[in-house]
């Protein structure tokens, strides 16, 4: 498979991921497992999305127009913000479905729930910048959004 047609499937999971969420109200008789499968398929969708950003900012040729990249980032910021909502209930050790989210989770939700912030607020920084059509500041806020995806896992997800 090309690059393009990768990044192209790539692009259109995130996008699909959009719809996968339950509303919070109907989340209330889930099981563990069914907690810990839609955090999972949320971070699935802001990875394939950074992925093709990724790709798109390095050249390695993957669509750079700026809408493409206005859809990244919405997808992006939509798994931000979606997150919180995923880990209103856990840790669930005995779960039968593995899961590498640390319980200190749970204790340290305001914290936890904060970085998901940054990440949304680079993320629409992203797309702000895309509307500009500037990648220069495209490319900054990327950082700024992978950078909070970075301390969160190293904060609160096992190795």
């Amino acid at each position: 498979m090309t690059a393009i047609k990768t990044t192209l499937a790539a692009a259109a999971l995130a996008v699909a991921g959009l719809g996968l969420v339950a509303p919070a109200g109907a989340q209330g008789d889930k099981s563990p497992e069914d907690w810990i499968q839609d955090r999972q398929d949320n971070f699935a969708s802001a990875a394939a999305a950074t992925k093709s950003v990724a790709c798109a900012l390095k050249g390695e040729g993957c669509p750079k127009a700026f809408d493409y990249l206005t859809l990244q980032a919405r997808a992006i910021a939509h798994a931000a913000s979606m997150a919180p909502q995923h880990f209103a209930e856990g840790p669930f050790p005995d779960a039968e479905r593995d899961t590498t989210a640390l319980p200190k989770i749970w204790d340290e939700q305001a914290q936890f729930t904060k970085g998901f912030e940054t990440m949304e607020s680079g993320a629409r920084e992203m797309v702000q910048a895309a509307q500009n059509e500037d990648l220069q500041a495209y490319a900054a806020a990327f950082k700024k959004t992978t950078d909070a995806c970075s301390e969160c896992h190293d904060t609160y997800r096992e190795d």
